[in-house]
């Protein structure tokens, strides 16, 4: 057993550097049961979850999508959000969200995971201005082949789902930036011509033109897909540190 206090200290410890203005309200979300014997991990907060969670005797839930979004705050309690409520007072459990921090954290964060994945060396922040990127450049050790690179891509994360081919024959430098990242194409690297490709969840409509004007690719591989590592990882952290089972819920969106 362990303190849900002790657990949360140590997820502030390994995340104190990595602070961003976030939509999100990130930390404990929903407080349980203040011992804690396992701990599960998952990419989104629903009643699904909830209810998976509670089966398999879990007290502590990691998230990466919370219930809580800056602007969307909850007004009432309805039918909908009782829900949710109930599910979570049902198993006495802890939520915990960790969003952007989670998706550029150098060692836990879905972005470093899949360079490493992909097996590409971090070279710098990506995704907007240096101080607010929450996404990784990254750079293989000898260009590859469009071909080569969704092969890797579908090794280390799965399908892709969707390929912008604007860009070179070859790939060296790939911006990576999990979830709904096709607007880092604005990126400055982007404009400066640093980047061969960017790899992101999803893209929409507005991404097409941009890249062809920037002549780059932009591959996605599934918002939900592309967000699974970073929970899985830092949820596999805290139970070894604190020697408590654990199981990651898979609960694939198709998107």
């Amino acid at each position: 057993m362990a303190s849900r206090k002790d657990i949360i200290n140590h997820i502030n410890e390994l995340f104190a550097e990595v602070v961003f203005n976030d939509y999100s309200y990130n930390g404990l979300q929903f407080e349980g049961s203040e011992k804690v014997s396992k701990i599960v991990a998952g990419v989104d907060a629903t009643v699904e979850f909830f209810k998976e969670a509670t089966r398999r005797g879990a007290d502590f839930a990691l998230v990466h999508h919370g219930l809580f979004w800056k602007g969307g705050e909850w007004t009432r309690l309805d039918r909908i959000n009782l829900k949710i409520v109930k599910a979570l007072i049902a198993g006495n459990l802890n939520l915990y969200v960790i969003h952007l921090p989670l998706d550029a954290h150098p060692k836990f964060g879905n972005n470093a995971i899949i360079a490493d994945l992909l097996k590409a060396k971090v070279q710098a922040p990506f995704g907007g201005s240096r101080a607010n990127a929450v996404g990784v450049l990254a750079k293989f050790d000898k260009p590859t082949s469009v071909g080569d690179f969704k092969k890797r891509v579908e090794k280390a994360i799965g399908p892709v789902v969707t390929h912008l081919d604007f860009g070179a024959a070859k790939i060296q430098t790939v911006g990576i930036i999990s979830g709904g990242g096709w607007s880092t194409v604005s990126d400055p690297l982007v404009y400066e011509g640093k980047v061969d490709a960017i790899l992101t969840g999803e893209i929409i409509h507005q991404a097409v033109a941009a890249c062809r004007d920037r002549e780059i690719h932009m591959f996605s591989a599934g918002h939900y897909a592309t967000e699974t590592f970073g929970a899985d990882a830092l949820g596999r952290h805290l139970a070894k540190k604190f020697k408590l089972a654990y199981e990651f819920i898979d609960l694939p969106t198709g998107l």
